[in-house]
């Protein structure tokens, strides 16, 4: 079929090219209209009681939702003054004539001293956006009202999901612009090195930005039919770009050294090309896709969004190199040594013997077990931190301190006493509307109940909001709305139908052993009768995002390991060497997390780095960093394996197969290597930490394994394994003998004839 493909895109190349434009300026068009439907982080699990506990107020209690925060403060005046408070209310009054808010609360509407900043200079207005029209989101609605958000002579910042959110995606923008404009100059500047010819050296870049494109339209079409993060942007940059870089490397060199058998047979060079270089590539797209479908698994739409891009990314990557890319060496021919820096070497000429890389995997295999030893030391002693590791879920810390949302959330937590400490805050359904006598007195049984089993510093609920009130006060005011103003705004906040919010603050911080303690105690209380309870806040969420993923990683791992196994035995005919390459893999991946730890959490090279949150490891990098970057191992082991299966075949000779491929593969993988390294590496210039924290260790992990695994690890194991490297039972060798999926090129294909022009 390959070659049947490489015939095809010679011969109608340029009808073919003239198609593949007008496709690219069709997904140009539609894949940038993808940015306008992506949403924000997306680390919570949709099922998770602490998610259910937050659709419920949003449901049912919106008005105890905040969108917006506006932080207020002045250094000469207090809340107390006439022309702070005058500032401040000028400000509410205008908001709330808007059609765009539905609720907001501040000091001088409630009188609650929780708005008020322990040094009475500052104070907070809470903004809750109205729904937007079906197909719109709260982003229009806030662009439609921030001109709005001053109150001179006050300093005015913002903060708030919704402006962090939009503070994200266009930090997000800033950060895939400045990586591309660091990147393409580098990556091509490498190219011309490796290719020496300035025409080879444009064509990877012109392959990586179709990749990229690609990649944005068939995620435009997924927020059709799932939410997708904005953070798929960087790992779709990233993705298509370097594994276009790498198919592309791998496709031009073959390409050049089939046609310096005879520089006058295009077409024959293309076809071989296509049913070698060709073969792997689709190989190695399938492999790190397969990898990649682990991320799927996940119900966090971060994780999956991650996936899905980088899939999409992988996939565009691998069908513009086997179909564009050989239209256009089709057309090229001979030229596409063209505007060459350096006398091109004539690769036939080139004897596989004498060699670096030949030389290199001889003395490796002379000394196997000394080699192999030494090197797992290295790798042993590099993931030795990961013994250390710690774990957190997302945190506004992650963002920039420059982005006011994250200073905004800095200065409640620091200057407001009752915005610091744990909250944990239950959902609750009754039956019946949650302001009846007999609901409230089984409410106030419950908030009891919670305050008797934790000790919490504060519990707001419609029956303990304003201390000295009783339970039958409480009942009577409820029932005659107008007595009590302060309870009737409570009621406002507080309740909704058959829906009422318990907010219930710790002295302890967030995600302390304490607050653990307490969400698990809180969730282990029986509930009265009738009462449906959720439990939410910042603690449950880590929890349950930590349970959702200890459930889910041991299947993750278990569908990367079939997936390659199943791919690898295709590709090589062996059980053993996809089993040595899952065990290599993971060796090199745990010295990758090892190094993560020592960096990002325990802060060595911090400054170097810029890196200002120092702590945990944000939970889900491990499972983005360990799919991807197995996927890409997994590519370079592709390429290393199918020459040296295609010398195995053509030989027999196990030792002789391993130097021949190291020595055709070795300068090519460590020139893909870096150059994915550089792109991928470009993640590490983010200012998002985890961000930054993907870019480092995808960095590490990629030239570690082009080295210390691929150079070192491989060639001494298959040595010391020897013949038994190409093992597999009886019937499948049978069965992938008629398979028949062998790279060594058949007669035909030396010979296949030019057609004259």
């Amino acid at each position: 079929m390959l070659r049947r493909l490489g015939g095809f895109f010679y011969d109608q190349r340029r009808s073919a090219l003239f198609v593949a434009a007008g496709i690219l300026i069709a997904l140009a068009l539609y894949g940038f209209g993808a940015f306008s439907y992506l949403k924000g982080a997306g680390f919570t699990n949709p099922s998770s009681q602490s998610q259910r506990a937050m659709d419920v107020l949003a449901t049912h209690l919106p008005q105890s939702t905040v969108d917006v925060v506006i932080l207020l403060r002045s250094d000469t005046m207090t809340v107390q003054d006439p022309a702070f408070q005058a500032a401040v209310t000028q400000l509410t009054t205008t908001l709330a004539a808007r059609p765009e808010v539905a609720a907001l609360n501040s000091y001088y509407s409630t009188r609650n001293t929780d708005f008020v900043a322990t040094d009475q200079h500052a104070t907070f207005v809470t903004v809750l956006l109205a729904q937007p029209a079906p197909g719109q989101s709260k982003d229009s609605e806030y662009a439609a009202i921030a001109p709005t958000l001053t109150a001179p002579p006050l300093q005015v910042e913002l903060g708030g999901q919704i402006v962090a959110n939009e503070q994200i995606n266009a930090q997000t923008g800033h950060d895939i612009e400045r990586a591309e404009i660091y990147t393409f100059p580098i990556v091509f500047v490498l190219l011309l090195f490796v290719f020496g010819s300035v025409v080879a050296a444009l064509l990877p870049l012109a392959i990586g930005v179709v990749s990229i494109l690609g990649a944005f339209a068939i995620i435009h079409g997924l927020t059709a039919l799932t939410d997708i993060s904005i953070f798929a942007l960087n790992v779709i940059t990233g993705m298509g770009l370097g594994l276009a870089i790498d198919y592309g490397l791998f496709i031009i060199t073959r390409f050049r050294e089939e046609l310096s058998h005879d520089p006058t047979n295009t077409r024959g060079a293309l076809i071989r090309t296509m049913a070698t270089a060709g073969r792997t590539v689709i190989f190695s797209g399938l492999t790190v896709c397969s990898s990649l479908l682990s991320l799927l698994l996940f119900p966090e739409y971060f994780l999956r969004s991650m996936g899905l891009g980088a899939i999409a990314a992988v996939v565009m990557a691998m069908l513009a190199a086997i179909t564009i890319l050989p239209a256009i060496l089709a057309l090229l021919g001979p030229r596409i040594n063209m505007l060459a820096l350096r006398r091109q070497r004539q690769l036939a000429d080139v004897g596989e013997q004498h060699g670096a890389w030949y030389r290199l995997a001889r003395i490796v295999m002379r000394f196997p077990i000394p080699v192999g030893l030494a090197t797992l030391a290295i790798l042993i002693l590099l993931g030795s931190p990961f013994l250390r590791v710690a774990f957190r879920s997302f945190a506004i810390t992650d963002l920039p301190p420059a982005l006011s949302a994250r200073q905004v959330a800095d200065q409640l937590t620091q200057h407001f006493p009752h915005q610091q400490g744990a909250t944990v805050t239950i959902a609750i359904l009754e039956q019946g509307n949650v302001l009846d006598p007999n609901n409230l007195a089984a409410l106030a049984q419950y908030v009891d109940n919670i305050q008797s089993a934790t000790g919490a510093s504060q519990i707001q609920s419609l029956v303990s909001v304003a201390p000295g009130v009783t339970l039958a006060q409480y009942q009577q005011s409820y029932q005659q709305p107008g007595s009590n103003p302060l309870l009737d705004a409570v009621a406002t906040r507080l309740a909704s139908g058959n829906a009422t919010r318990v907010d219930v603050t710790l002295s302890a911080n967030d995600n302390t052993t304490t607050a653990v303690q307490a969400v698990q105690t809180i969730r282990a209380l029986t509930p009265p009768s009738g009462f449906t309870t959720y439990v939410g806040g910042t603690t449950a969420d880590q929890m349950d995002l930590f349970a959702n993923l200890g459930a889910v990683i041991p299947w993750s791992v278990l569908v990367i390991a079939l997936s390659v196994l199943l791919l690898l035995f295709f590709m090589t005919g062996s059980l053993v060497v996809p089993l040595k390459a899952l065990l290599l893999n993971l060796l090199s991946l745990s010295a990758t997390f090892g190094a993560l730890v020592f960096i990002f959490q325990e802060g060595h090279f911090a400054q170097l780095l810029g890196i200002d949150s120092i702590g945990p490891l944000e939970s889900t990098q491990p499972v983005l960093i360990f799919a991807i970057a197995f996927g890409l191992s997994m590519d370079y082991e592709v390429f290393l394996l199918s020459r040296i299966k295609e010398r195995y075949d053509a030989t027999g000779d196990n030792q002789v197969a391993v130097a021949s491929g190291l020595q055709r593969t070795g300068g090519l993988i460590t020139s893909a290597a870096l150059l994915l390294a550089v792109v991928l590496g470009a993640f590490a210039t983010s200012s998002v930490v985890f961000i930054k924290m993907l870019g480092v260790g995808l960095t590490i992990a990629i030239l570690m394994d082009a080295t210390l695994v691929r150079s070192l690890l491989v060639p001494a194991t298959m040595r010391l394994l020897g013949n038994a490297n190409w093992w597999a039972p009886r019937p499948l060798r049978g069965l992938w003998r008629r398979i028949g999926f062998s790279e060594v090129a058949s007669v035909s294909d030396q010979l296949v004839p030019q057609p004259s022009e």
